[in-house]
């Protein structure tokens, strides 16, 4: 059974350093990891449009997703003496959390309410009577995960998700208040069945990562080919 979790070469992190916790001019052996490059890539369910998935690709800001908890099980005994033993291993909620920007048109309300109602219509209290599925495989969808390095481009750490459907329609962000003109972001969690972490894919992020890299340069490349155009 393949092992979800990779195992890094950590050859060129043995220079001697222990005093210093790898503190500066180690710039050829140590390269530090930093957060804010991520891609998420949403495959929604059939019965909701392909370019969905793509567009909430775009717009996510930001993504919080489970660790792993290992519960353990304790025995006493007298004099409330006690050793613990490993029990079961679990996600924290089976929930990862994703922030949207939303914009005029209210898009997402729309993409997360279609979502919602294939399942759980608001008005009849079941499945939508017309494009509405009790199966799983009508509700539920998948979502790839990937951060790099600040390149963009080279994946550190990769999870894929299935069995993906969002639990909130996020009606409550558009209060108003005329004191204040702020952009409104929701903050939306998704359920999943399962999170798959492991070295395919890491591959698969790697080849998604690529492609959204390449055509985003391309695009600005072209935009900035149009500007500089005399």
């Amino acid at each position: 059974m393949p092992n979800p979790f990779l195992t890094s070469r950590f050859n060129k992190h043995d220079h001697p350093d222990q005093l210093r916790t790898i503190f500066g001019g180690n710039d050829q052996f140590i390269d530090p990891y930093t957060t804010g490059y991520h891609y998420i890539t949403f495959y929604p369910p059939n019965k909701l449009q392909s370019n969905y998935g793509k567009f909430l690709t775009t717009v996510c800001v930001s993504v919080n997703i489970p660790g792993i908890t290992v519960n353990t099980v304790e025995y006493n005994g007298t004099n409330n003496m006690h050793w613990a033993y490993p029990g079961t291993v679990e996600y924290d909620d089976r929930r990862f959390t994703c922030k949207f920007i939303e914009f005029a048109g209210l898009p997402i309300l729309e993409i997360m309410g279609s979502w919602v109602n294939i399942f759980r219509n608001m008005i009849y209290g079941i499945s939508d009577p017309e494009n509405g599925g009790t199966s799983q495989i009508d509700f539920k969808g998948r979502a790839i995960y990937a951060t790099t390095l600040f390149d963009g481009k080279t994946v550190q750490y990769a999870a894929a998700f299935t069995g993906v459907f969002p639990t909130k329609i996020p009606t409550d962000a558009f209060s108003s208040d005329k004191t204040s003109h702020e952009k409104v972001e929701h903050d939306i969690q998704f359920s999943f069945d399962q999170m798959y972490t492991g070295a395919n894919v890491l591959n698969a992020a790697s080849n998604l990562v690529s492609t959204y890299t390449d055509s985003s340069v391309s695009a600005i490349n072209s935009m900035y080919n149009n500007a500089t155009t005399a």
